[in-house]
């Protein structure tokens, strides 16, 4: 019978991986199809758009006091919480399938997935490592984020930020394909939580005439200095925390190098928070309006960035955004960066990954 102390949940992702990890209360290692039933042609199909790649995660809970009125502890959310942090660190898509084994019982898996095909071209769904922190798709790689899945506390308010900003980004790759209005959304609020969790200072925003008109409130008015905590209060505004968070998570590195198969549409560095507040105002425009954009920001095969040319729609402020915002492909590479860069803070290691000295080497073949 299962042990009710492991725990074991089948996860897999479309790219192909090698490898393992192994830690004291945690193990993710390759699962495999029969070797006398399907196999070879699984092996076959392998980066393929019905390839894919499957592991079971295992760790160790604490036993649990049988007793009446004691409730069975359930475990299946690990496998997204897993599933997530993988997606960020390797820039891959992992899906969770649910419990083989949980507290004493024996599971079934959804495999519904295994059969569902997606596009081997695209950068999260390739055989291929990142352009940005290029980690190789080797399990044993896991190591880099194992202080993010081995604390027992459940975390700080940052961790739990970097895991919900994770679950987002993974959701984004998960919806992509289907639903790009729903991926690009995803990618903006993993965006906005991360945001929360980044020190902003909304003096450095002000121009010259908004300084001195708050210098002389504060200074010529009774109260002056809470009127003048009132109006830096309004003048703070979550885009433009957004932005910030953002910008302030990007450095150089980021602009030399893109994912596209061209070489040209990465995204540009000289107005590239024009283009950050973009993308959440088009995430405004559709809340707002109902305007729909998928087909605007779906990726289109060959990786660019920013619109090539100006959308011809009906709504002239609506063209304008979309004109400026980044596609899906370059939105999702700023989100996974930052989301990295978040994540030093808190032990996630990011050493020794040397990029690519060129787009040509890591773009995503025709």
């Amino acid at each position: 019978m299962p042990s009710d102390e492991v725990q074991k949940i089948l996860l897999s992702t479309p790219a192909r991986f090698t490898g393992e990890f192994r830690h004291e209360d945690l193990v993710l290692t390759h699962a495999w199809p029969p070797l006398f039933r399907g196999r070879r042609d699984w092996l076959r199909h392998q980066e393929s758009p019905i390839g894919r790649t499957a592991f079971v995660l295992s760790f160790r809970t604490k036993p649990v006091r049988k007793a009446p009125g004691v409730v069975v502890p359930n475990y299946e959310i690990a496998g997204d919480f897993v599933a997530s942090a993988l997606s960020v660190l390797f820039g891959k898509r992992f899906d969770a399938h649910g419990p083989l084994e949980m507290s004493g019982h024996f599971g079934v898996p959804d495999m519904r997935l295994f059969g569902a095909p997606v596009d081997p071209r695209l950068p999260y769904m390739s055989g291929r490592a990142r352009v940005d922190f290029p980690v190789p798709l080797e399990m044993s790689q896991a190591r880099r984020i194992q202080a993010l899945l081995l604390s027992e506390d459940g975390g700080d308010r940052k961790t739990n930020t970097f895991h919900g900003a994770a679950a987002f980004y993974r959701r984004a790759l998960q919806a992509i394909e289907d639903d790009p209005e729903v991926a690009y959304l995803h990618l903006i609020t993993a965006g906005e939580i991360i945001s929360n969790s980044v020190a902003f200072d909304p003096a450095k925003h002000l121009d010259d005439d908004i300084r001195a008109a708050l210098s002389q409130v504060a200074s010529g008015m009774p109260d002056g200095d809470r009127l003048e905590r009132i109006l830096l209060a309004r003048l703070r505004g979550i885009k433009r925390r957004f932005v910030d968070a953002i910008t302030s998570l990007i450095d150089d590195d980021f602009f030399a190098r893109n994912e596209t198969v061209h070489g040209f549409g990465g995204m540009p560095r000289e107005d590239f928070a024009r283009r950050i507040a973009a993308a959440y105002d088009l995430r405004s425009q559709h809340v707002h309006t109902g305007y729909d954009f998928g087909r605007w920001i779906a990726p289109s095969g060959h990786g660019e960035e920013v619109q090539l040319g100006k959308p011809v729609v009906p709504d002239k402020e609506m063209a304008k955004v979309l004109a400026r915002a980044p596609l899906f492909a370059g939105l999702e590479r700023v989100l996974r960066y930052s989301i990295l860069n978040f994540g030093r803070q808190l032990g996630l290691n990011l050493e020794g990954l040397a990029p690519a000295s060129s787009a040509d080497e890591s773009a995503t073949p025709e």
